[in-house]
């Protein structure tokens, strides 16, 4: 049973007790006493607040005044932490979130981040031209934020506000076709050469691409291993050197122990591994008509419009398939874990579709068409008989439509009577 009262001061000159201050109430979590200012003088208004609080804490909405005091900065510090003790790769990502989180969300107590708000911001974001895909990532922050503080002890945040999530109409499906690929290639720098090779055989991303190590090469067996930690989803991967592949880095490591033996790296320039290959990639691009810069009003700056390094993921899933690889081998190679990204990678362009209709039409001229007779034509006995045969093809007897059809073959070859 919880209580109101006003602290005391003894007065010094006649030593008596006297209250000071607002109300202040007690209640109780747990058995664990819990005093809190109730920031009033009225003593009605002080009882009101008391019984509120009392029954947030019967309904399990109240975790004790800790909760009262937490700011959006506090759970974006949960986060950063969770990160450097996983030592999390996409670290980086947190300053690009809180870019846009902490200018709308800064210095405000988590109980007052609600649905609301959160509709708020994505409406802010939209109109400032975000992606719903960009949208979504800042709001996982967000979400991520909000499930640590209501995992700590004692809990930070007494609940999770429903944060929605946009649908994303923002899916890249670009894709190379071979000789795409071998024009781009022919256009970039020797040491980009490398790296678009390996990502376009093996369907590795640039990241992983950029951290591979010669000493990960068994020339011997021909394989190539990628370690659990150079992968997104810290599970190692083994790829077979064949073909063009393993002739553009056999030529590049004879090269690479010339000029730089003590560079470890496969993927380096002058000796310094590689880390991003954007300017001469746009570069080469514009180059062999893949892509330019494009000025975006609604962002008020240029944007690339054109292939990305990332298509050849997709590409290295598709040719794969097409080549007749099962899919769980294809997975294991490119690195997928979900069916549902595999499939998302697996895309069908118009020369699928183009031939995929075409194999239908010889299909169906390739099929004989049955004669349908109907009962009543069975028990009709002015007609001799009724003689059925197949035909080649049905293209010639096909019926024009009459308003509504009888519930019999659309396509039918009447034989008169004898």
């Amino acid at each position: 049973m919880g209580m109101i009262y006003r602290r005391k001061q003894r007065e010094p000159a006649s030593h008596k007790l006297t209250e000071v201050g607002p109300y202040w109430m007690k209640y109780y979590i747990e058995g664990r006493p819990i005093q809190e200012s109730t920031k009033t003088f009225d003593r009605e208004e002080a009882k009101r607040l008391l019984k509120e609080r009392e029954g947030d804490v019967a309904k399990g909405l109240y975790r004790g005044p800790k909760v009262e005091r937490t700011t959006f900065e506090d759970l974006a510090d949960l986060v950063k932490l969770d990160y450097q003790l996983n030592k999390r790769k996409t670290l980086r990502r947190i300053g690009e979130y809180l870019l846009h989180l902490k200018p709308f969300f800064g210095k405000m107590r988590a109980v007052r981040i609600t649905s609301e708000r959160i509709k708020a911001y994505i409406v802010k974001r939209q109109t400032h031209g975000a992606a719903n895909g960009t949208i979504n990532r800042e709001l996982g922050y967000l979400k991520r934020m909000f499930r640590l503080g209501f995992e700590q002890t004692p809990q930070l945040v007494a609940r999770i506000p429903h944060i929605p999530q946009l649908k994303e109409h923002n899916i890249r499906s670009g894709f190379f076709e071979h000789e795409d690929f071998l024009a781009l290639r022919g256009a970039l720098p020797d040491y980009a050469q490398v790296a678009v090779s390996l990502a376009y055989y093996s369907g590795m991303r640039m990241g992983e691409v950029c951290s591979l190590q010669w000493r990960q090469i068994n020339w011997t067996e021909g394989k190539l291993f990628l370690h659990a930690q150079d992968t997104k989803t810290n599970t190692p991967r083994v790829l077979f050197l064949t073909g063009d592949l393993y002739r553009v880095l056999n030529t590049w490591k004879g090269r690479c122990d010339l000029k730089w033996p003590a560079c470890p790296w496969i993927c380096h320039r002058g000796g310094i591994r590689l880390q991003t290959l954007k300017h001469s990639w746009r570069k080469a691009c514009e180059t062999v008509g893949l892509g330019q810069l494009e000025k975006d009003v609604a962002k008020g700056r240029k944007v690339w419009k054109g292939k990305i390094p990332h298509d050849f993921r997709r590409t290295a899933v598709r040719n794969m398939v097409r080549a007749g690889v099962p899919e769980k081998v294809a997975m294991a190679i490119s690195g997928h874990k979900t069916r549902s990204v595999f499939d998302r990678y697996n895309i069908v362009n118009e020369k699928d579709l183009e031939q995929a209709a075409r194999s239908l039409s010889a299909y169906f001229e390739k099929q004989t068409v049955t004669i349908a007779v109907t009962v009543a034509e069975l028990m009709d006995e002015s007609r001799s008989s009724v003689s059925c045969k197949e035909v080649e093809s049905s293209a010639e007897f096909v019926e024009l439509a009459r308003g509504i059809e009888p519930p019999t073959c659309g396509l039918q070859n009447r034989c008169s009577a004898d």
